[in-house]
């Protein structure tokens, strides 16, 4: 829970906060993610009829394991965001089958009267990222044999390079070539 709170009973006029959230002070501890330097961000909380808009940005860097090697690759972040909050109302949430409308899909719900802008800035931190990190563009990886890091050292495993179904499937693309030409 982090220090930053929008109070949302007293918002009749827009707000406007801003702060950095040093390395600590977010928990990303169930994710692959150590956060690397500060995440400077501002908050713009304002009623828009019976929801709550906040909207704001996002920078800072994180770090995170390479998808091929698995060493420390930094990622930057730069994102901005426009998010829709609605009080959850019991009833909503006890049948359990409910059809939700196109607003319902663009909103998140929250219970008691306070929002937290560290879980807002974690949540967006995380949908930030990347699907595949890679250290560098041209990152090797390891080995799939030995798991030595093909970008350090070399291995003289006997890796297969092809597999038996590519030579069909390597036929089917020339008789295809033929066929347009």
């Amino acid at each position: 829970m982090s220090k930053y709170r929008v109070d949302l009973k007293d918002l009749t006029h827009k707000l406007s906060l801003e702060g950095t959230f040093e390395p600590g002070d977010i928990d990303f501890t169930e994710s692959d993610l150590r956060q690397s330097g500060p995440l400077s961000w501002t908050v713009n909380a304002e009623r828009a009829g019976e929801e709550i808009r906040i909207s704001g940005t996002l920078t800072g860097s994180v770090e995170l394991s390479c998808s091929r090697c698995l060493e420390l690759a930094r990622c930057g972040i730069s994102r901005s965001f426009d998010l829709f909050f609605r009080q959850r109302e019991e009833e909503m949430f006890d049948e359990d089958d409910i059809e939700l409308s196109e607003d319902d899909m663009r909103t998140s719900y929250f219970a008691g009267t306070e929002l937290d802008i560290g879980d807002i800035i974690r949540e967006q931190v995380l949908l930030s990222l990347p699907m595949k990190v890679l250290c560098t563009v041209d990152c090797k990886g390891l080995c799939p044999v030995c798991g030595t890091n093909l970008n350090l050292n070399t291995c003289h495993c006997s890796v297969e390079t092809f597999s038996p179904h590519i030579d069909q499937l390597a036929d089917i693309k020339k008789k295809l070539e033929e066929r347009s030409s």
